[in-house]
C-alpha cells in the first residue's frame, strides 16, 4: 500500500543519512495510514536523536496509540469470524436436526458427515478464540520510558520500564535505565540491583555510572563477580 512505499523509502533514506527526506517520507505514511506504528517509532528515534525529547515522547505515543488501534481492529475482525462460525454452526445443526426427522434411507448416511463437518466448525471456533494480550512490545514501553527519563519525568519512566520487564524479564537496557533513576532518587541499593540485573543479560553499564554509584554506595558484596 502506499503508506508502506512511503515507510520504506524513508528508510532507505535514514539509512544513506539523508534524516529530513527519510522524516519527510515517514511523516507522509502516517499521513496516509495513522496506524502505521513503526513510522511513528521510527519518527521517535530521529526526535531523541536531535535532542527534541518532547517531540520524541509525542511520536513514541503515537506509536503506541497506533498499536491499540490496531489491535482493535483485530479483535472487531475476530469477533466477526467467530460470529460467522456461529452462524454456519447453527444452519447445519438445523440441517442435521432435519435429516434426523427424514424418513428417506440415503439421509442416513448423511447424517453423520454433516455431524463431522458440525465437529470442525466447533474446533476451529475454539482455535479462533479472540486474541486477550497487549499489542504493546516491550520495546514500546522502553522507548516512551527512556523519552520521560530525558524530560526527569522519572516516575512515569519507572512505570514505562517495569511495563517492558514485565513482557521481557531480561530486558537489560530497562534495568539500566531504572538504575540510573534510582541513583537520582538516592536508592542506592535498588540502583546496584538494577546494574547487576543488566550486566547479567550483557549490557555493558558505563564504568563513570559504576564509579559513582560505588561512591555513593559500596558495590554490595554478594553482588560482585556476575558470570
Amino acid at each position: 500500500m502506499l503508506a508502506r512505499c512511503h515507510y520504506e523509502k524513508g528508510l532507505k533514506l535514514l539509512a544513506r543519512d539523508r534524516e529530513s527526506d527519510g522524516e519527510q517520507e515517514l511523516l507522509e505514511a502516517v499521513k496516509v495510514f495513522p496506524l502505521l506504528a513503526e513510522a511513528y517509532l521510527e519518527l521517535g528515534h530521529l526526535s531523541m536523536k536531535k535532542g527534541d525529547f518532547t517531540q520524541g515522547l509525542e511520536r513514541y505515543q503515537h506509536a503506541r496509540d497506533a498499536l491499540a488501534g490496531l489491535q482493535g481492529m483485530k479483535r472487531l475482525q475476530e469477533a466477526e469470524r467467530q460470529r460467522r462460525l456461529q452462524e454456519s454452526m447453527d444452519i447445519l445443526q438445523e440441517r442435521i436436526e432435519d435429516l434426523q426427522r427424514s424418513q428417506r434411507p440415503n439421509d442416513i448416511g448423511k447424517v453423520q458427515q454433516e455431524m463431522v463437518r458440525l465437529e470442525k466448525l466447533k474446533q476451529e471456533k475454539i482455535n479462533d478464540q479472540p486474541s486477550e494480550g497487549t499489542p504493546f512490545t516491550p520495546e514500546v514501553h522502553f522507548f516512551i520510558g527512556t523519552a520521560l527519563m530525558k524530560l526527569e519525568r522519572f516516575e512515569d519512566a519507572t512505570r514505562e520500564f517495569q511495563q517492558a520487564l514485565t513482557l521481557r524479564p531480561r530486558f537489560g537496557e530497562a534495568h539500566n535505565n531504572l538504575a540510573v533513576i534510582c541513583l537520582y532518587r538516592k536508592d542506592y541499593a535498588a540502583s546496584w540491583e538494577h546494574v547487576h540485573a543488566a550486566e547479567e543479560v550483557g549490557v555493558r553499564v558505563n564504568p563513570q555510572f559504576r564509579e559513582e554509584l560505588a561512591a555513593l554506595l559500596p558495590e554490595p558484596v554478594k553482588a560482585q563477580n556476575h558470570p
